[in-house]
């Protein structure tokens, strides 16, 4: 560590900026919108086995958001409004070639939204659309449900390059902000 009286040299600069674009080759990323629809099937299909597409990682927890924070965040989508963006990691393929994705954030909303539509919630304490109290997925009019299946999460998909180290380095600093 330098003091605040020793001068940044041109050597520290060039140094400082290799070690940027070092760490920068691990954190490669592409943006995709995902309906909630596909997100909750890749996350279902394969659960019992081990072989979903969409998967929480052991260094997630499990499911800690209360029935009330559950609800208020059904009550946003159905609302319209944007949800924040999940960050996924590509950790390789399946037999079919098809990847498997870690989720790296967004672990509390994918399981909301799986409870919710597999009719595991119901809406309670919502000051928005109180009338949605007391609902399942089931009891919303299919146009709606329907609705609510279309609507997309846009979806941050690290590379393969992004090692365990450095997904949950971005987990807790995620979790921080």
């Amino acid at each position: 560590m330098r003091s605040k009286l020793e001068e940044i040299t041109l050597q520290d600069r060039n140094a400082a900026e290799m070690e940027i674009r070092d760490k920068q080759k691990q954190i490669n990323y592409d943006t995709r919108d995902y309906p909630l629809e596909i997100l909750v099937q890749k996350y279902m299909e394969g659960i019992n086995d081990d072989t979903n597409k969409l998967f929480i990682p052991n260094y997630q927890r499990e499911l800690f958001w209360d029935e009330a924070r559950q609800s208020k965040f059904i009550e946003s989508v159905i609302w319209g409004l944007p949800i924040p963006s999940i960050f996924v990691v590509d950790i390789g393929h399946d037999e079919n070639d098809e990847p498997r994705l870690e989720i790296v954030y967004g672990a509390q909303r994918i399981l909301t939204l799986t409870r919710f539509v597999n009719n595991e919630l119901t809406l309670s304490g919502l000051k928005k659309i109180e009338r949605l109290n007391g609902f399942k997925f089931s009891d919303l009019l299919m146009p709606r449900q329907r609705n609510f299946n279309r609507k997309t999460v846009r979806t941050i998909q690290l590379t393969e390059a992004a090692n365990k180290e450095v997904r949950r380095d971005l987990f807790k600093r995620i979790q921080s902000f």
